[in-house]
């Protein structure tokens, strides 16, 4: 039985607000989805507010009018943001006529506090990949320009005044006023977009916000049709029934888990990986504390361990290392505590100390944290690191459901990319959470554990998005994949030791590690079909159902059998078709 926080995370009031030939989902704060004659055009228009530390504001609609005025529709939203210990109020105010759609933001801090980022922020589609667009700058120049296709490791676009660019034969625009905008890739974080906002990152953050400071910005989405007939006529999707084929689309990775902190009991998983424990340098005694805990846990599930070590320098490693059980770990890695990646003197250093200790497992390189960081310092990794890794959350930059499943198949698209950063070199891709476990761009240094946890952790939705992750990571090149912890509030047990739905899906695909995973043709929107051939042959249909609504399909095998599968919403099951 979900709480009612995460019933109303699962199934958010949903408004479809339509008015001439726009289209868009009044979702909390966010115009979602937005479309012009039943076509796709943005991901979505919104505001954010973010303290110090990047961190979100979470917004609350205490109160939404609605109103014509000169022949627009106008819907006002009051919104109040709080947080981290600040607090923000703002009026959002959309209008809607039949060439454009209009949002201005007007905010006023109640008290003062530090903030990275206030405004409005726009949400391009993922498969604008490519797109050709002209962007106007603040001094009247226009260049044109394509949206990147390769995840872009840096702002593709700077100095955002306006943008054009054409999408099913339609021309469309967006103005923007009340400061400068860029645009980032968000496909760094696995987000489902690329995002125009507001303030430029080369200005120094944060600024002090002091009380009744206003924020007034705007942004205009206008649309010029295209000549009757020459548009492609919009359809509803039917992809068909889905069609399990006999030969293989690639195996089952190694599954691993995080150690942690409770005291819940384990037992062994047949199949499993590793257990990954990271220690930090600057505290031995927790080290070899944590480290203990992570060794016992490691026993009980019969598995050796994977470790990855966060330092300040070279020359903390020596007195982690020595902690280290090495005969009975399989992967080291080394990460620097402040930049998240392993820098060429880590890297030589692991490589002397790890030598000089008779190591025999893997050493490990790249970020602790996102793609984005493995990204970035690409350039700065070591050329003879014989596999790299990097951390995986859906929530970097929202919380809202739909927002984190939006993520799965761009989560496919990083670990492609991290292939070719790496020249193919092998991927072990962890931890994978559903929150980050801390926040690698705070300014000031903290990181707040307790945000790490996220209450749709038990829920059947957390095992369904699990089976999305696993299906969108199953790649040739990805080894191993790490996901969430052994036990506790972000665990595969919960903290009284027992199973969750997403625990249970874990056990059952480690145990069938390296099996062929079958080819599916043909798919139903929101299902998820990751079918496995067994070693007696039979195949096991794994299946998720990411929708808010109950699913029902006919899949079919290419031997000529059918199988009807019946999932509830936000659900995961296994069925064995013989």
């Amino acid at each position: 039985m979900t709480t009612e926080e995460n019933h109303s995370r699962l199934f958010p009031a949903t408004e479809t607000i339509a008015s001439g030939p726009w289209r868009f989902q009044l979702r909390g704060d966010e115009l979602a989805d937005i479309e012009y004659r039943g076509r796709p055009v943005l991901r979505a228009i919104r505001a954010v507010v973010r303290d110090h530390n990047w961190s979100t504001l979470a917004p609350s609609v205490a109160a939404v009018a609605t109103r014509e005025e000169h022949g627009a529709a106008v819907l006002a939203l009051d919104i109040d943001y709080a947080g981290t210990g600040a607090a923000y109020r703002a009026v959002l105010t959309v209008s809607v006529d039949a060439a454009g759609l209009s949002v201005a933001f007007d905010g006023e801090a109640p008290a003062a506090f530090a903030s990275n980022r206030i405004g409005l922020v726009v949400l391009h589609r993922p498969d604008d990949t490519g797109r050709a667009i002209t962007v106007g700058s603040p001094d009247g120049s226009a260049a044109d320009q394509c949206f990147p296709s390769d995840i872009s490791p840096h702002q593709p676009f700077l100095d955002v005044s306006s943008m054009a660019w054409k999408r099913d034969g339609t021309a469309f625009s967006l103005e923007f006023n009340g400061d400068t905008f860029e645009t980032e890739d968000q496909r760094n974080w696995t987000d489902a977009s690329f995002k125009t906002y507001s303030t430029p990152l080369s200005r120094p953050f944060p600024v002090a916000v002091a009380a009744g400071d206003r924020v007034h910005q705007s942004i205009r989405l206008a649309a010029v049709p295209a000549a009757a007939g020459s548009a492609p006529a919009a359809g509803a999707l039917n992809p068909g029934v889905p069609v399990v084929r006999s030969h293989g689309a690639g195996i089952v990775p190694g599954l691993s888990t995080s150690a942690s902190t409770s005291a819940a009991p384990l037992q062994r998983i047949p199949g499993m990986d590793a257990l990954l424990v990271e220690l930090g340098g600057s505290n031995l005694v927790g080290a070899a504390d944590a480290l203990h805990q992570a060794q016992e846990q490691a026993a009980a599930l019969g598995v050796p361990l994977d470790v990855r070590l966060a330092v300040g320098g070279p020359d903390d490693l020596p007195g982690l290392l020595d902690l280290v059980p090495l005969a009975r770990t399989t992967r080291l890695g080394v990460f620097d505590s402040a930049t998240h990646v392993t820098e060429p003197a880590l890297w030589q250093e692991l490589n002397e100390q790890a030598g000089r200790r008779g190591f025999t497992g893997t050493l490990l390189a790249g970020a602790r944290s996102h793609f984005t960081e493995l990204n970035r310092a690409s350039d700065r990794l070591p050329a003879d690191a014989p596999a790299l890794v990097y951390s995986i959350t859906p929530q970097m930059h929202s919380t809202e459901v739909a927002h984190i499943i939006e993520t799965l198949p761009i989560q496919r698209q990083t670990a492609l990319n991290a292939l070719r950063l790496g020249s193919g070199r092998p991927l072990h891709i962890g931890p994978v959470t559903l929150r980050a476990r801390f926040n690698a761009v705070a300014t000031d240094g903290t990181s707040d554990s307790a945000a790490a946890t996220d209450p749709l952790q038990g829920e059947d939705f957390t095992a369904a998005w699990l089976l999305g992750s696993i299906a969108a990571l199953t790649l040739p090149g990805v080894e191993t994949m790490s996901c969430f912890e052994a036990a506790g509030a972000r665990g595969l047990l919960d903290e009284a030791g027992t199973e969750t739905p997403a625990g249970r899906l874990f056990t059952h695909l480690a145990s069938l590690r390296g099996a062929v995973v079958l080819a599916v043709d043909g798919g139903v929107p929101g299902l998820v079909l990751y079918p496995v051939r067994a070693g007696d042959g039979a195949v096991v249909l794994f299946a998720a159902n990411l929708t808010a609504a109950p699913v029902t399909s006919a899949v079919d095998l290419d031997n000529g059998r059918r199988h009807i599968l019946s999932l509830p919403a936000f659900s995961a099951t296994a069925v064995r078709l013989g």
